[in-house]
């Protein structure tokens, strides 16, 4: 089977480009879709290898591969990730739909899984062909676009790929999705081309902070200064690249909207990396690590010292809004009463006047307010009710994402992260 598929692909290679399509003047059409076939005629050898030693067709855990594949290839072309997942994600579906209907026949017609003696192998043989099959598909996208986004030539592109593909299980509907996926491709804006090459281009450092989150980024409002960890090290991250340094205001809850609007290139305000915000942004390397505890006057801390106790009726939990502090209240507060205090700057202040009893925040948070304010303690010292990671925000350039994780290295070699951090915490 596999020698039949060689020798079609080499009289594929052979067909004259001109003579494929009269409207594909460069050919460039006829190869991807060329490339789109020799993919789906692989998935018969895939099936009877999974029909010979009964694996079923789907693999989650391969797709995911493919997918991210697909998209780092995505990025050397200049294409929008995203726009080459979708695609992907549906040649997927239409892979694993002739893989089901070539099971299908051969157990209708009652034929007998073969041994693997002689027949091509899925890991050594097809998966390396796939994949080689994945990254020209990608580089053979960015030749064609222009002619795809030619409107007036749709129909003409449903006729090839109608003729292309040749599968007897792809119907012309799944064709025409194909090809309307491909018409979504769209190549990386500029800006997204490269952020790291816009701050050396610029000759500025745009970092965004929030302005209320101590000892990583304070704003005192009088000066309009800000002050804390995240600020001299933005400084010193500008320095490194030989920009100016530009301090974006952001808050919690405009945090990943201000980032997709590009207001500013690196977040760095104490911020948290979670799931939600990795789906749509890079993040460096974790340069602290930690996790949500209580913190209450001190006179409290008997009544205050399990989750428990802090979860119950009577008992006001104050938290600012927008960020992780509050995503973990709202998760694992439900009987106490939860207060909603905008001001981050001056919310330990509230505990102090017994307007609330108890915050759950960061424990470095609860490290600094308690050396500002003795009258307020760690209900629950060296307890974490989670493990969480600080890291900086950006978009996702990965060569941004080097540097900053590069430089962050060099920090935490030569003593200058923990100097960072000694100097507002000591």
């Amino acid at each position: 089977m596999a020698s039949l598929y060689l020798l079609a692909f080499l009289c594929l290679a052979l067909v004259p480009a001109q003579a494929a399509s009269s409207t594909d003047e460069s050919g460039e059409f006829t190869r991807l879709l060329g490339l789109l076939e020799q993919r789906l005629q692989l998935m018969q050898d895939v099936a009877a290898y999974k029909y010979a030693n009964h694996i079923a067709v789907e693999n989650k855990q391969r797709e995911k591969v493919v997918l991210a594949s697909a998209m780092a290839d995505a990025r050397q072309q200049q294409l929008a990730p995203a726009s080459v997942e979708a695609f992907f994600r549906l040649q997927i579906e239409l892979a694993k739909t002739v893989q089901k209907s070539w099971l299908e026949r051969w157990r209708a017609e009652g034929r007998v899984a073969q041994t693997t003696d002689g027949m091509a192998d899925l890991n050594h043989d097809i998966r390396p062909q796939l994949i080689a099959l994945g990254a020209q598909l990608v580089a053979q996208i960015p030749l064609v676009l222009s002619e795809l986004q030619v409107i007036n030539r749709f129909d003409e592109h449903l006729r090839a790929i109608n003729a292309a593909i040749t599968s007897p299980f792809i119907n012309s509907t799944m064709k025409g999705e194909l090809l309307q996926s491909l018409l979504q491709v769209r190549r990386l804006a500029p800006r997204d081309n490269s952020v790291l090459a816009n701050i050396l281009n610029s000759g500025v450092l745009r970092v965004g902070t929030t302005g209320d989150y101590a000892p990583f980024s304070l704003l005192d409002r009088p000066s309009g200064q800000y002050s804390g960890i995240d600020i001299d090290l933005a400084g010193q991250l500008a320095a490194s690249l030989g920009v100016e340094l530009q301090l974006v205001a952001t808050s919690w809850p405009s945090l990943m909207a201000d980032l997709r609007a590009n207001k500013y290139d690196v977040g760095m305000s104490g911020i948290s990396r979670t799931l939600a915000r990795q789906r749509r942004a890079f993040f460096s390397t974790a340069y602290s690590t930690g996790g949500k505890t209580p913190i209450a006057r001190c006179d409290a801390v008997a009544h205050l010292n399990s989750l428990n106790k802090i979860d119950q009726a009577g008992v006001r939990v104050i938290v600012n809004p927008g960020g992780t502090n509050e995503k973990f209240v709202r998760q694992n507060i439900k009987h106490a009463e939860i207060i909603v205090y905008p001001d981050n700057t001056s919310i330990f202040a509230e505990l102090i006047a017994r307007h609330a009893d108890v915050m759950i925040t960061d424990a470095i948070e609860v490290e600094l307010q308690h050396h500002l304010h003795p009258e307020l303690c760690a209900t629950m010292p060296d307890e974490l009710f989670s493990h969480v990671e600080k890291a900086y925000l950006m978009a996702q350039d990965i060569a941004l994402k080097e540097y900053v994780d590069a430089w962050l290295r060099e920090l935490e070699r030569s003593g200058a992260l923990k100097a960072a951090f000694s100097s507002y915490l000591e």
